[in-house]
């Protein structure tokens, strides 16, 4: 009896044993091959494309025999099997047309040639890519401004909150390789999007529930730097929390400070710095939830951060913070209703408004202004000595309206690189105009303001209004993602963002993950919200910024040679000059100078190719100009 049940336990764990004769490390080294072979096939087989296959589920299916190859012979077989159902290819016409490194997501094709692929596999690989030329692929259609969108790319997006191992690891094989074809700034993350691929096959593997599964993956979603890697599931929701509280705030002076609250809330104010929340340091709190914010750069994850922490789920919670009288505890509620009654704003939309020297503004808040408005606006503002576009908000589309009233010309806003469908991973010029009038236009000036709130089409609009000539951007570090955003439906019902139209100045200098840069930075200070200030309005309403094309000594410095390769000369005749900093594309300061300043003149020598921001302190203020190294 003993013998026959040994016999039979043996029975029951040998499939199991047999599904583990390799490696973890060994495992996930088959996977990072298998996904990207797995979308190089998804993309350039003809037959696959054309959706004849159900990728997917070939990939599904493969996974168990991948995982249980007792050596590398086993491995390859069942890659030639998955490889064989995919089909014949066919009789290709045409060819690939071809495109500069700088226009091409897929420059390196030399993983194909890796020993773990036998000879067999490697030939297949490389001749699907030699016969493949531009197609339509039914995973990828076209948006409504140029950008690829994926909603046909959905299978198993509404399966089970916690799916099974292999429809996991689809949705990792997914959502990696849109990001690697199509993603228009990939080369610029922080991290090479292989790596990062390699770093997250073990947390998708081994995630144990649905809740693992899915912070998994909102950690992945955000190596992509990018503001728009916006992120929701039903699990992901329960966690984050559906109720807000009674107050809004912004990360101010190294601190999670209160900038409005509601009129019935009691113990708390503007200006009021929140030290712990339900008893956890609010930095501590702030380091342990920064691997889930998405951001384009180190400003927009402390925006992220306080929503995270914000949000939560409905009911009392506990505070702990600092004004002008000490340290006090508090209690308060998170609901629902508390998020839309914060964002209620009874001001006009537009105003107008005389600074001291005498001159008149119009003030307009771009956030409430419709399209339809536009025209009604500029009748009551016409006669000011300059218009302040205060988008340090999120605008409706109002910008196509503003510019018949601006510019007599046609305005070139933008270029784009736009992903081109039928040739994945490769890239397309376009460049972007706005009509404008044949009639008067506006003869004040233009004051845009703007801050970490301004994103997207905030930006474009910013963009858009700093054309006119004589205009002057004041505020602090955008956003920086501008372009159009897809969407990314995964199993688990996880649908993801990103941006997918690259967006660049008419010089084609970058604006991803560096932004809109003022002329003049100016930031809100604790004091200033606690006196209930608007600092950086204040700042704006200044004559000097009322007269066209003339904003100050400081507005007008020069740099050049730009673009330049050795040195970089700046006007010296600008007095009063105490400090030079540079910074490159990720925000990182690379040269710093306090002295020598009367020469005028930089070494860049040591400096990398690429863009830079170049910021000029005075007392008077600061200013900051574009630089590109050659």
């Amino acid at each position: 009896m003993k013998s026959r049940l040994l016999i039979l336990c043996f029975l029951i764990i040998l499939p199991a044993f047999s599904i583990a004769q390799v490696s973890d490390s060994i495992y996930y080294n088959r996977l990072f091959y298998v996904g990207k072979l797995w979308g190089h096939v998804k993309y350039y087989h003809a037959e696959v494309a054309r959706g004849n296959i159900d990728w997917d589920n070939e990939l599904i299916q493969a996974l168990e025999d991948i995982k249980a190859a007792p050596d590398n012979d086993a491995f390859n077989n069942s890659l030639l099997s998955l490889l064989d159902r995919a089909g014949e290819l066919g009789d290709i016409s045409g060819s690939k047309p071809s495109f500069p490194d700088s226009l091409n997501n897929n420059t390196d094709l030399s993983w194909i040639q890796s020993e773990i692929f036998s000879d067999s596999v490697q030939t297949i690989l490389e001749n699907i890519w030699d016969r493949f030329s531009p197609q339509d692929n039914v995973y990828v259609t076209a948006g409504s401004a140029s950008n690829p969108t994926f909603g046909n790319d959905n299978g198993l997006y509404e399966s089970a909150h916690y799916p099974k191992e292999q429809e996991r690891i689809m949705a990792l094989f997914r959502y990696w390789n849109i990001i690697n074809y199509f993603f228009p700034y990939k080369y610029i993350m922080d991290q090479d999007w292989d790596t990062s691929l390699i770093e997250f096959i073990p947390s998708i593997v081994e995630a144990q529930d649905e809740l693992a599964y899915n912070l998994a993956f909102k950690e992945f979603t955000t190596r992509i730097n990018d503001s728009h890697a916006f992120f929701s599931s039903p699990t992901y929701s329960r966690w984050l929390g559906n109720s807000h509280p009674p107050f809004q705030v912004r990360w101010i002076e190294e601190e999670m400070v209160v900038t409005k609250v509601l009129p019935e809330v009691d113990g708390l104010k503007p200006g009021d710095i929140i030290k712990a929340m339900d008893g956890v340091e609010i930095k501590t709190l702030r380091d342990s939830l920064r691997k889930y914010a998405h951001a384009s750069n180190p400003t927009i994850v402390e925006r992220e951060l306080n929503s995270i922490i914000t949000w939560g789920i409905f009911g009392d919670f506990s505070l702990k913070i600092e004004n002008e009288t000490g340290i006090h505890d508090l209690s308060l509620e998170r609901n629902g209703p508390n998020f839309q009654l914060l964002r209620e704003n009874t001001s006009p939309i537009w105003r107008k408004t005389k600074a001291i020297g005498g001159c008149d503004f119009g003030v307009v808040d771009m956030g409430r202004l419709e399209r339809e408005d536009v025209g009604k606006m500029f009748d009551d503002l016409w006669e000011t000595d300059a218009i302040i576009f205060d988008i340090r908000n999120y605008p409706n589309g109002t910008l196509w309206e503003i510019v018949k009233y601006l510019f007599f010309n046609n305005v070139h806003v933008a270029s784009f690189t736009v992903p081109d469908r039928r040739f994945p991973g490769a890239l397309n010029w376009i460049d972007a105009k706005l009509a404008a009038s044949t009639s008067k236009v506006y003869e004040g000036n233009v004051v845009i303001l703007f801050d970490e709130r301004t994103q997207s089409q905030a930006e474009y609009t910013c963009m858009g209004l700093e054309q006119f000539d004589g205009s002057v951007k004041i505020g602090s570090t955008t956003s920086a993602a501008d372009g159009n955003v897809s969407w990314i439906y995964l199993p688990g019902n996880i649908r993801t963002a990103a941006t997918f139209l690259g967006t660049y100045y008419p010089d084609y200098s970058p604006t991803q993950r560096i932004g809109i840069l003022p002329d003049y930075e100016v930031k809100p200070t604790i004091n200033g919200i606690r006196a209930g200030r608007d600092e950086v309005l204040e700042f704006a309403l200044n004559c000097d910024f009322a007269r066209t094309n003339t904003s100050g000594e400081l507005q007008n410095v020069l740099i050049y040679p730009n673009p330049g390769n050795e040195i970089m000369r700046y006007d010296a005749a600008l007095e009063g000059i105490e400090l030079i900093e540079l910074f490159d594309v990720m925000g990182r300061k690379v040269l710093s100078s306090e002295n020598n300043l009367a020469s005028g003149v930089i070494d860049i020598s040591n400096l990398a190719q690429g863009t830079y921001l170049i910021r000029f302190y005075t007392k008077e203020g600061n200013v900051a100009r574009r630089f590109v190294k050659i």
